[in-house]
């Protein structure tokens, strides 16, 4: 069996673009994928066409041959690299797995467990009093896991723009001073939070990165009451060792990691430790052979493994069964809000179905998911979804 060509679809995905993948071979079968960056697809585009340029004619079943070679022949590394190697990574096991008839899981080592806990978000909104209903329309959802965004930084935003305006400014950096009252309101959106769910709903919060070490700490310390499940990425992602301080510093769980590119940029954090909890994507670290890796590192140093994941049915379905395969996995991130499920069917056969908060481990072949291409092309790439402007 050979690969023959190397095919890619952009659509727009609520309020990112999307990007499919479909790998063929001489023997008609073929593999599939879903990446997306949000704010650079068209050079993850060029990329993904570069990079597929090198498998045409090789061998699909080499699947560690192929993201070593593209790995280390292009020399220069960082997401926008591996993520490229993500989209065919993971179309390449969707397609070993489809020959041979079995789930990619098979591929992996078998399952761990018949059940992939996942969370949902919701969003810190204007008030506490909004948060906190937010909250409970997740809880009458089914589930019991729910993360949001830094109060008062975030509103309503999606990837391009804030849609109402935050507290602080966002481009406000993690060394500009903030201001004191800030602490305080963070607690009361986590206080109205556990007013709704109970203490037993797990709590999450994400920074995306937007403090220095010393004000992470005062956040933590302002949250120690709320038994929040991890703080996701307070500090920006270029330092283990500020990590180290804040993780050292906190009583809950420090969480990092959706930035990794391959097992090398994650190793420094894992080893020091800076996180207890690792979250790396499989659609940005180098695909399911990185993301493996990074979860077996982990594993070495005690670290539970929680999925980065707020993509779509390909990209949730290639996280799920990877997780379905790890000792050490905790819990997936899943964007399952109104926005964006409804692709789910639309660009796929067979999506992955969340009930009660998990995904039930399925052994239908591959990924699980088909691509519907004649629906992906009436929804073109839209330009304004990749401008940026929010941290």
């Amino acid at each position: 069996m050979r690969i023959t060509g190397v095919k890619k679809w952009v659509a727009e995905f609520g309020y990112y673009n999307a990007i499919y993948v479909r790998i063929e071979t001489d023997e008609g079968v073929v593999g599939e994928s879903e990446v997306a960056m949000r704010r650079r697809t068209r050079t993850v585009c060029s990329l993904i066409d570069e990079l597929g340029e090198y498998l045409i004619g090789k061998d699909p079943t080499r699947i560690e041959q192929h993201f070593e070679r593209m790995y280390r022949d292009s020399f220069l590394g960082g997401t926008l690299l591996t993520i490229g190697i993500s989209a065919l990574d993971v179309a390449l096991w969707d397609l070993n797995a489809r020959a041979l008839g079995v789930p990619v899981h098979r591929l992996l080592g078998g399952k761990f467990r018949d059940s992939v806990p996942v969370y949902t978000h919701a969003r810190a909104t204007e008030t506490p009093e909004l948060f906190a209903a937010e909250v409970a329309d997740r809880l009458a959802k089914g589930f019991t896991a729910i993360k949001t965004t830094l109060p008062g930084f975030y509103t309503k935003v999606s990837s391009v723009h804030h849609e109402a305006p935050a507290a602080i400014p966002a481009r406000h950096t993690e060394t500009e001073l903030l201001p004191n009252w800030i602490w305080g309101l963070v607690g009361e959106y986590f206080q109205a939070a556990r007013d709704v769910a109970g203490p037993d709903v797990q709590l999450m919060l994400d920074c995306h990165g937007r403090l220095n070490v010393a004000n992470s700490i005062r956040l933590a310390e302002a949250l120690e009451p709320f038994n929040l499940t991890f703080i996701e990425e307070p500090t920006p992602p270029e330092r283990p060792d500020w990590l180290v301080e804040v993780s050292r510093r906190s009583t809950t769980p420090i969480a990092a990691g959706e930035r990794w590119a391959s097992h090398y940029g994650a190793a420094p954090f894992l080893e020091q430790p800076a996180v207890a909890i690792a979250q790396p994507d499989v659609l940005f670290c180098g695909g399911i052979t990185a993301a493996r890796r990074i979860a077996n590192l982990a594993e070495t140093h005690g670290v539970s493994i929680a999925f980065h994941n707020p993509f779509g049915p390909l990209a949730s379905a290639a996280t799920w069964q990877l997780a379905a395969t790890l000792p050490n996995f905790m819990i997936s991130e899943a964007m399952l809000t109104p926005q964006q499920i409804k692709y789910w069917d639309m660009y796929t056969e067979n999506p992955p179905v969340v009930s009660g908060g998990e995904w039930l481990v399925t052994d239908d072949p591959g990924l699980g998911p088909r691509l519907r291409v004649d629906e992906i092309v009436k929804h073109p790439f839209r330009v304004e979804y990749d401008q940026g402007g929010t941290r």
